[in-house]
């Protein structure tokens, strides 16, 4: 099975083998941002922070589900370049990473500087923010999101993070430099790497 956000809208759809078409899900919200499979099942959230849950084990036409009864967390603010990352954990848990774009300087650049972390707990209803990712660190960019336990005494506790902006970094008129970067949850501190390379494509992160 493959799944699809698609669109200006950004709508959700799937496809699977022997199907001649690509199929939208059984909801006609939009305005999603992410979307995963774990644990035989399909989760993606929206720009509002509103997880979704789908049942791919139906035996019936298609997908069944939609919106979870967990609320979204809260207090979190909403603003044209806020991005949302799903994770799934080893325990079960899902993961929430919210990501705050902006020019906190006041300067013409526009980059990452500050994140949220929300754990929902297996068979949970409520997120709660989470402060410490422990020996893991969560990967994020255009194309893909990760949460990778890393190896015996190296720095865990980390966002490594890609750029996201690429309409913003292929303006003709006021292109933007690179945000790609590592965040270390433990001094809040951002570390940025190539930030003056022109990519041609949006980049990826190569994950074993």
């Amino acid at each position: 099975m493959a799944v699809a956000i698609f669109g200006q809208l950004s709508r959700l759809a799937f496809y699977k083998a022997g199907y001649t078409r690509w199929v939208e899900f059984p909801t006609r919200d939009k305005s999603f941002q992410d979307v995963i499979f774990f644990e035989e099942k399909i989760y993606a959230v929206n720009k509002y922070g509103q997880l979704y849950e789908f049942d791919t084990k139906t035996r019936v036409e298609g997908i069944t589900g939609g919106i979870h009864e967990s609320r979204p967390p809260p207090n979190v603010p909403i603003s044209p370049y806020t991005c949302r990352y799903l994770f799934g954990c080893d325990d079960g848990s899902l993961l929430m990473l919210v990501r705050h774009v902006g020019r906190p300087r006041k300067t013409k650049e526009c980059e990452t500087y500050e994140f949220y972390i929300f754990e929902l707990k297996r068979n949970g209803k409520e997120w709660s923010k989470l402060v410490n990712l422990g020996n893991h660190i969560l990967v994020i960019g255009y194309n893909s999101s990760a949460i990778i336990s890393v190896p015996f005494l190296s720095k865990g506790n980390q966002i490594w993070f890609a750029d996201n902006q690429m309409e913003l970094q292929s303006s003709t008129r006021h292109p933007i430099d690179q945000d790609i970067g590592i965040f270390d949850l433990d001094d809040g501190s951002f570390q940025r790497i190539l930030s003056l390379v022109k990519f041609f494509c949006p980049p990826v992160w190569l994950l074993p």
